[in-house]
């Protein structure tokens, strides 16, 4: 306690009492989550550049007080704002929301930890820009590089968002500063758009780690297509699901289809349409067969949807690459359509008479599926409201799950793009969410040409009692069985860090080294994604 008294006392005079909060109110809402969390913060400290952070961390070693660092804390459903180790001081890098260097010919953007992704797409909108960012379908307020540093999946050619980065500045555990690639050179012109720089490359430490925090990234654009079309399309039932994948796994590795794509089930689009039918259910758990039989109609039928978009050189190019795919996925899917700017203004000039005659909004379909797509870079809340879908309580004009009491655990394995492999994994996934009574919710996010992640996400309601534990319960027996068969998660919510099988190999010595090499004294976020119980004895703390 004399040590965090100590560090409190020296973070004050270094970022001034306002910076520095212990109130009860902001660090119950920090210790907040959309899961069953019991980690206490006992302040939150909030620096305004490098020098800030470089000063606090080395108080933090002087002290012996652990910290943990977060971009803006919108990591729903991994974690949110908690750290995975208790009494850890929460540092929130929010104050450094700085765009700080822009090209539009070479096509990139160097950002800080606080800037978003409606900051980040309001200021290329404002200067005309030709160049478009991968966003993803987390909230519009949630940060860049807070995203990319958890390996975060986006829409768009630039999808994999990780490999599309380079050049970060880093504050090592100890306050040292770095720059990787060629950024350790002033005068290097390649800085912002080589990759590796010269020599080994570090970036990768710092990707799902607690090896240095990164408070500066150059990020990749990508020009916008000369011709842009999205497309939709339905699949019937689960016996045409992996012939479809193995399809789709051929045009992506010829890059016909360049960019990220997904197909979610029918529970995953019902959730994000609307909440949870207590009426129609008779307020049972989970949704009938029948039920969902019903409301499926109002998500255009199909047990899975699918999407994806075309970035062509032209129409006539597109033209061609439609043909292309549509002769390719015939007789396996449904109601495959495609949408330009053409038929999105049709849609929405039909709108009055179609929404008069059926009920169906056709303007608000052009706006999500052309628009306002993901796809076109363009950031939504539309799968925020998925979070409110047990919830009883309409959902609120400004959503926070967090406090509103929504129930959220991401498991998230990552499976070879093969068919089989994944009706192999889609298996388990539902036979444990049915076993714990909720619904099957997820997503195939193919990103690669040879591997995808599926996002299964447990919902329910954080005030109903006992729902904590066995959502708790559902999330930590999924993992086991999909580890088991192979099936790794690519990312992992903070109560979960330890429950990956043990290495084969070196690599938790290894690790400790590293660990304990730059940080010796063990303050920056312990626990995270360091797998310490694969650590041998001698370096376990």
């Amino acid at each position: 306690m004399e040590n965090l008294e100590n560090s409190i006392m020296a973070w004050r005079n270094i970022l001034g009492p306002a910076y520095v909060l212990t109130d009860q109110a902001t660090r119950t809402a920090a210790q907040t989550a959309t899961f069953a969390t019991t980690q206490t913060i006992p302040a939150i400290i909030r620096p305004g550049n490098r020098a800030d952070i470089q000063a606090c961390v080395r108080v933090a070693n002087q002290y012996k007080t652990p910290i943990y660092p977060i971009s803006k804390g919108k990591n729903w459903g991994y974690g949110s704002q908690v750290p995975v180790q208790d009494g850890c001081v929460l540092m929130d890098l929010g104050r450094l929301d700085k765009i700080v260097d822009y090209n539009e010919d070479l096509a990139y953007v160097t950002v800080e930890p606080g800037v978003t992704q409606s900051q980040l797409f309001e200021y290329l909108r404002k200067r005309g820009s030709h160049l478009m960012m991968s966003v993803t379908g987390g909230p519009p307020d949630s940060s860049m590089i807070g995203n990319i540093l958890e390996r975060g999946i986006g829409k768009g050619p630039y999808g994999d968002r990780f490999s599309q980065v380079c050049g970060f500045e880093v504050i090592l555990p100890t306050g040292e500063c770095i720059h990787t690639g060629f950024e350790r050179f002033s005068e290097a012109k390649t800085s912002k758009v080589h990759r590796w720089g010269v020599g080994p490359s570090f970036d990768g430490l710092f990707a799902q780690s607690n090896l240095g925090i990164v408070t500066r990234m150059t990020l990749w654009l990508l020009p916008y297509p000369n011709y842009f079309q999205t497309f939709f399309y339905h699949i019937s039932d689960d016996s045409r699901l992996e012939e479809t994948i193995n399809t789709l796994r051929g045009l992506r590795l010829t890059g016909l289809i360049r960019g990220t794509f997904i197909i979610a089930n029918n529970h995953r689009i019902l959730s994000m349409k609307q909440q949870y039918p207590w009426e129609e259910t008779g307020g049972k758990t989970p949704i009938p067969a029948e039920v969902m039989k019903k409301l499926g109609k109002t998500i255009r039928g199909g047990v899975w949807l699918g999407e994806g978009a075309l970035f062509s050189a032209g129409r006539k190019h597109g033209a061609i690459e439609r043909k292309l795919i549509k002769w390719a996925l015939r007789g396996k899917v449904d109601k495959l359509i495609f949408i330009d700017a053409g038929t999105a203004r049709l849609f929405r000039l039909l709108r009055p008479v179609i929404k008069r005659i059926t009920g169906f909004d056709m303007g608000k379909m052009a706006d999500m599926s052309y628009g306002k797509s993901l796809q076109r870079g363009v950031p939504t809340t539309e799968a925020i409201t998925m979070t409110y879908w047990r919830k009883r309580t309409p959902v609120p004009s400004t959503m926070n799950p967090d406090l509103d009491g929504c129930g959220l655990i991401w498991c998230a394995p990552a499976v070879p793009f093969d068919g089989k492999q994944v009706m192999n994994a889609l298996r388990i996934m539902e036979e444990t969410v049915e076993l714990y009574r909720f619904e099957f919710n997820v997503g195939l996010n193919f990103f690669t040409e040879r591997s995808l992640d599926i996002t299964a996400a447990i919902l329910y309601d954080r005030e109903v009692t006992g729902e904590d534990e066995r959502a708790r319960e559902c999330r930590n027996t999924m993992l086991r069985k999909l580890t088991e068969e192979g099936y790794i998660p690519y990312r992992l919510d903070i109560g979960s860090m330890a429950s990956l099988p043990p290495p084969e190999d070196d690599y938790g010595k290894l690790l400790s080294e590293i660990k304990r090499t730059l940080d010796p004294n063990d303050i920056l976020a312990p626990g995270r994604y360091d797998f310490r119980k694969d650590w041998p004895n001698r370096t376990k703390k």
